[in-house]
C-alpha cells in the first residue's frame, strides 16, 4: 500500500551546495529504483543542533516528502544510515 512520508534529515554542515545536491540526486534515486515517487526534497537550513551529534554542533536540515511503498522507505533509510555525511534522519510516515 503506497503511503505518504515526510524524512528530514541533518548533513553535515561542512558539505559544499554541490554536494547537498549529490545528496539529494542520490536518495532521489533510490527512492525511484524502489518504486517510490519523490514528491518534493530540498534544504531547509543551517540550525544549531540541541546536542553535539558525530563531534558537530551545527547542521544542514533537508525536508523530503514522497510516496512510497513501505519496503521502499526502508531502503531509503538504510542509504541515510550508512551515508558519512547524514548526521541524524526520521522518517514520519503522514496520515491520509
Amino acid at each position: 500500500m503506497t503511503r505518504n512520508y515526510e524524512i528530514m534529515f541533518i548533513v553535515e554542515p561542512t558539505l559544499s551546495d554541490e554536494e547537498i545536491a549529490a545528496i539529494q540526486e542520490r536518495l532521489t534515486e533510490v527512492a525511484q529504483r524502489q518504486g517510490a515517487e519523490m514528491q518534493k526534497i530540498a534544504p531547509w537550513e543551517r540550525r544549531r543542533l540541541a546536542y553535539e551529534v558525530k563531534g558537530r554542533r551545527d547542521g544542514i536540515y533537508i525536508l523530503a516528502h514522497l510516496k512510497a511503498e513501505p519496503a521502499a522507505i526502508k531502503e531509503v533509510e538504510r542509504q541515510l544510515t550508512v551515508s558519512e555525511a547524514v548526521l541524524r534522519h526520521l522518517v514520519v510516515r503522514l496520515d491520509d
